[in-house]
């Protein structure tokens, strides 16, 4: 029998070579690798981290909700072990887990914290196993129709895992606003926390949006005093108790534009002022989710306060890098509620310049549909291109189904854009049609947000990916 060590061993050094190589990060192989020959690495994880474990979950925001954890515990001298570039499968988590040994294959973090973001879909064969001392889960959206199902194949396997009493010692920290997870903070056996917002002024009135859910569990509609955005906001059934919780940490007076958002968040009646360069009102909620976990766990708040208000860049997330005077900034988007909230933050406040018109966006929107992206794009149809149409300037497409992307344009009323086939040639167009000092926005699917960022970091001069990405 081949020893764990020596498989360990033998991971711990293709990472290395990899990097060593500039190939990749490793943040896949080694852990597919050490999945196939050694499965019982999941339960070394749980035992050697004494359950010193965060686990952030949801359709939307994980990798933005880890990051910003992963920061604050690295300002306070806490060593981190994290899967921050987004690779969150289970040969993600194990591939993270190989930093905190040494070069023969031993664990050294007994001082470590780790902090994994999980893809939806494994949560439960993965938090089965390693025993997470804190969950956060922060929304559920239709997505990937083709991998995932419907929204409540997610929702049953997720209350199935979470009512184990095997959590009966850790933290769920869960978004009060999203009535899909209701039931499963109920149904938890350990300690529960909400985080949400209360702003009046947000409360979407945009009626041509679908909320992805409307129904109760028990078959009755679902009632907003105010929606925010989907199907997330204040909400009660027209039929049975089921209520939207107080939440323990809540952000109001949000002010959203473009160039970043603003906010006070109120825990324990104690009011702070936020404000970062992220846009949307995703990133609120990324924030408050991060926040109640840090109080819950018992950090300093003045360590978090300057953390929180320290802007990070991260990976293929809102990341900026800056090419022959042009910012360029990064958006992932794969499904249409994720999507509708980026154009809306995009066209937030639209800057006025000198002739009292408004600024267009210039925009350059790749779709691919490979397995990390979702095989089936009809999702596009389900996002308001119209409103993104109504407020581009210059506009490129591309990806590997540029053709279907075009077509979305072309119903939603677009006339004048750009197809390109390849990334060197989209990038240069987009920048050639685009001012100096001006801003321009891509928004990408997943495999399309690793090989243009691949692209743009190495015309750009940015370190590899894998590296700690830091202000900039």
């Amino acid at each position: 029998m081949i020893s764990k060590y020596f498989i360990l061993f033998l991971a711990k050094q293709i990472k290395r070579f990899l990097r060593l190589l500039n190939l990749s990060g490793g943040t896949a192989l080694p852990g597919l690798l050490v999945e196939r020959i050694y499965p019982k690495v999941l339960e070394d994880i749980s035992v050697n981290f004494a359950r010193k474990i965060i686990v952030v979950s949801g359709t939307n925001g994980k990798t933005s909700t880890t990051n910003i954890l992963s920061n604050i515990f690295v300002n306070t001298e806490i060593s981190v072990i994290s899967n921050f570039s987004g690779s969150n499968l289970q040969r993600g988590v194990i591939s993270a887990y190989i930093d905190s040994l040494n070069n023969f294959g031993q664990f050294i973090g007994h001082n470590s914290v780790m902090i994994l973001e999980i893809d939806e879909g494994v949560l439960p064969k993965i938090v089965e196993k390693i025993k997470p001392e804190t969950i956060i889960l922060l929304n559920l959206f239709r997505d990937q129709l083709d991998r995932y199902g419907e929204i409540e194949n997610i929702r049953k396997n997720w209350l199935n895992i979470f009512a184990k009493d095997i959590f009966l010692n850790s933290k769920l920290i869960i978004n009060a606003d999203d009535f899909l997870l209701a039931d499963i903070a109920k149904s938890f056996q350990g300690e529960v926390s909400y985080f949400g917002i209360d702003d009046q002024l947000l409360s979407e009135k945009k009626d041509n949006r679908t909320a992805e859910i409307s129904f109760c569990y028990c078959g009755n509609k679902i009632i907003h005093s105010m929606r925010y955005y989907d199907h997330i906001g204040k909400w009660q059934c027209s039929f049975c108790e089921n209520t939207r919780e107080k939440p323990d940490v809540v952000a109001t007076n949000i002010n959203l534009s473009r160039n970043g958002i603003k906010f006070n968040l109120i825990s324990n009646k104690e009011s702070r002022f936020f404000e970062s360069s992220s846009i949307g009102l995703f990133s609120v909620y990324n924030t408050i989710a991060a926040f109640t976990a840090l109080i819950k766990l018992g950090l300093d708040l003045e360590q978090i306060n300057q953390t929180f208000n320290t802007d990070h860049q991260i990976f293929g997330r809102q990341e900026i890098f800056n090419i022959k005077g042009r910012k360029i900034k990064l958006f992932l988007v794969k499904n249409p509620a994720g999507l509708n909230q980026v154009i809306d933050s995009l066209i937030q406040e639209q800057n006025i310049n000198e002739k009292n018109h408004q600024q267009k966006i210039n925009l350059l929107f790749a779709l691919n549909s490979r397995i990390e992206d979702g095989k089936d794009v009809s999702w596009i149809y389900d996002a308001d291109f119209e409103a993104l149409v109504d407020n581009s300037g210059n506009l490129v497409v591309s990806g590997e189904r540029l053709h279907d992307l075009a077509l979305r344009f072309t119903i939603a009323g677009a006339k004048n854009f750009e197809v390109e086939t390849s990334i060197k040639k989209s990038i240069a167009s987009i920048i050639s049609k685009s001012e100096q000092d001006s801003d321009i926005y891509l928004l990408l699917t997943y495999s399309a947000m690793m090989d243009y960022r691949k692209y743009i970091a190495k015309i750009s001069g940015r370190k590899p990916f894998w590296q700690k990405l830091a202000n900039e």
